[in-house]
């Protein structure tokens, strides 16, 4: 049995050696765990410039003697997470500029990327789900793409259904049983998610006081998004506008 124990206390431990030794904090902070400061700076730099689609020669051989090269590397990521193809981040690197004010590219990065969603947005385009997430670093200006895309597609259609098209039917819809957009994507039983046969919340729920899974706390929204017909077929799988099962649907409480 201590064999056992000491097994286990060992796992957690060589599952942790096998992580990246990067900095936890999105990428324009994932900077080496042992960069010294100058290599911290130097991967900020690189991320805001190759966001910005901007190459600065002398920053990178200043960079270059630190030991990962934080510059070149981190500049590399934010080229592809700035929507940039991969002839254009060359050809930024063949024609490098002299960047005067590092700092201020957070702040051009944020308009870059509320600028870029209020377009998409007043064009009545698809939510750009790739160009939200190069811009998970840049939302300082009015919550960024996704923000962007809010405000501009709410200048020719309706808050709720802006959110529909950013967040899509399938995480939208549960929350917003009442919109006559979610009508036939609830409705549809091949719409829903599989209920998971293992963990504490499988089937009807945990019976202790202190776990407290979605089928108990809103077994209205949990029907309306997971296929679970022991559960749903006793509580119910429709709802009115105000969140509650229907009564008339009678094969809700076979």
């Amino acid at each position: 049995m201590k064999q056992l124990q000491l097994l286990l206390a060992i796992i957690p431990l060589l599952m942790l050696a096998t992580i990246p030794n990067v900095s936890a904090g999105g990428p324009r902070l994932d900077y080496y765990s042992d960069s010294t400061k100058e290599g911290a700076a130097c991967w900020v730099d690189g991320y805001d410039s190759g966001f910005a689609g901007k190459y600065d020669r002398q920053r990178a051989d200043e960079c270059s003697n630190e030991k990962y090269d934080e510059y070149n590397v981190s500049w590399d990521y934010a080229c592809r997470d700035g929507g940039h193809t991969e002839e254009e981040c060359n050809d930024f690197k063949n024609n490098p500029v002299d960047i005067e004010d590092f700092e201020a590219l957070k702040s051009e990065n944020d308009r870059t990327c509320y600028d870029a969603g209020i377009a998409d947005g007043e064009a009545g385009k698809p939510f750009n789900i790739d160009r939200s997430s190069g811009c998970s670093e840049f939302g300082g200006i009015g919550g960024g793409y996704k923000g962007g895309y809010q405000f501009g597609c709410e200048t020719h259609t309706t808050e709720n259904s802006c959110e529909l098209l950013i967040e899509g039917e399938e995480n939208f819809c549960p929350d917003h049983p009442d919109i006559v957009a979610c009508v036939n994507f609830l409705h549809n039983a091949t719409n829903k998610i599989p209920e998971s046969p293992v963990g504490p919340c499988s089937g009807m729920g945990d019976p202790r006081p202190g776990v407290i899974c979605l089928q108990e706390s809103n077994p209205e929204k949990y029907c309306l998004r997971y296929d679970n017909p022991v559960f749903c077929n006793t509580i119910g799988d429709l709802c009115d506008p105000d969140g509650f099962v229907k009564p008339e649907y009678p094969y809700c409480t076979k």
